[in-house]
């Protein structure tokens, strides 16, 4: 067991109290939402489509302020505005105008959380030793995983305890300590901004842009990251459907699949946290692992033949830990390998893709897949198989270049 060092702890926990709050915080809003309004569904769209929005116009903008200002400023202030924000909410809850409130008070978090999150992806440079990096990345994604778990068991918990009210006055609290933590970090490098003359957003984010066209290998990594979203759609909006597709021989089976896969990167975050170190820089074997996803979902085709759920089931553990072992690997290599001047912008990059590649993803599968059959997941599994042959394809020649 390696020894943790200060700031990786302070980190997880402050990410952690912050997941925390964040799936509370939807899940109390959504509940109240729905039975408050149960005859106005868009209310609920409304609701959920603001943040997808939000996120794709200010994800770029928290990611050059994130390369120009304090990193430890910007994450402990948009943590307090977080809390600021649950404990203002609390106060219209069971008033006429709480769907308005909550709304924009979801606008207003998610506006926070573009300026958070790439800063936040990209600060770890600044705090964790470069060789514990994976290390670091790899614990917290199982952190994560837990708290995914557990975390909609706390929120029915704390609503049917202490009511929606207050469960925002929770979220506010853990947002508070994730501050708290954020605020006792102390740099393990120092990192030197050089004096630009621009002081104007547009600029730094075309500098971003401008950056990713010369560093191909980061180019290539976001190309890639972009395609899988597409392809991890089409999955997401299968998965729900797997209640249809097996509902002559099993029952929920959608929760049991969400479960396992859930299990699957708890074992693919202990997996990657042995083997980070050894693999850091190997974008083989992160093609491989992404390779390894789409696999998975051929498994699940052929293993429905048999019509047993236990069987049925593991390739969505198997799926959990290749797409866990992607992410963690993919994550590590960009903060590791970039350049720290254009930290932010790459990872605000990164995340803007990936918003608008999800519903993309999502629309042309609605279109070309069968919902009712299990043989679907043939098809979108084939996608990342075949996206997994040419990025190993591009990856030899660019190795070749070298």
């Amino acid at each position: 067991m390696k020894k943790l060092e200060k700031n990786e702890v302070l980190l997880w926990f402050g990410s952690w109290t912050s997941k925390i709050g964040n799936i509370v915080f939807d899940y109390a809003n959504s509940m109240s939402i729905v039975s408050s309004f149960s005859g106005k569904t868009w209310i609920l769209a409304l609701y959920q489509s603001s943040e997808t929005i939000i996120q794709i116009i200010f994800n770029l903008i928290g990611g050059a302020k994130a390369d120009k200002g304090s990193r430890k400023k910007i994450v402990i202030i948009t943590d307090i505005l977080a809390a600021i924000v649950c404990a203002v909410l609390s106060f219209f809850v069971d008033t006429g105008c709480m769907a308005e409130v909550m709304i924009c008070a979801n606008a207003i978090l998610a506006v926070i959380y573009a300026f958070n999150s790439p800063t936040y992806k990209s600060i770890i440079r600044e705090m964790v030793k470069k060789n514990r990096i994976g290390f670091y990345n790899s614990v917290s994604n199982a952190g994560g995983e837990l708290i995914g778990i557990a975390g909609p068991i706390i929120g029915v918990g704390l609503v049917q305890i202490i009511g929606t009210r207050g469960a925002l006055l929770f979220d506010a609290g853990t947002f508070l300590l994730s501050a708290f933590a954020e605020s006792l970090l102390k740099r393990v490098i120092e990192v030197s901004k050089p004096e630009n003359e621009k002081n104007n957003v547009i600029s730094d984010i075309m500098d971003g842009f401008k950056y990713l066209i010369r560093e191909k290998e980061i180019l290539f990594l976001v190309i890639l990251a972009a395609l899988v979203n597409f392809f991890l759609a089409g999955y997401n909006l299968l998965l729900p459907y797997t209640d249809v597709m097996f509902e002559n021989e099993f029952h929920n089976f959608y929760s049991k699949a969400l479960v396992m896969e859930a299990i699957g990167g708890v074992i693919g975050s202990a997996l990657c946290s042995k083997i980070a170190g050894k693999f850091k820089d190997d974008i083989r074997a992160l093609i491989l692992f992404l390779g390894g996803t789409g696999m998975t979902m051929f498994i699940e085709s052929a293993a429905s033949i048999l019509k047993n759920m236990y069987v049925c089931l593991v390739p969505f553990i198997l799926f959990g830990i290749m797409l866990t072992c992607f992410n963690i690997m993919f994550m590590s290599h960009v903060q590791t390998a970039v350049d720290e001047v254009y930290l932010g912008r790459v990872f605000s990059i990164i995340f803007t893709v990936a918003v608008l590649f999800m519903p993309l993803g999502s629309f042309a599968f609605s279109f070309f897949v069968n919902m009712r059959s299990v043989k679907s997941y043939a098809l979108v599994g084939g996608g990342i198989i075949m996206l997994s042959m040419i990025g190993l394809i591009v990856n030899k020649i660019n190795n070749k270049k070298m």
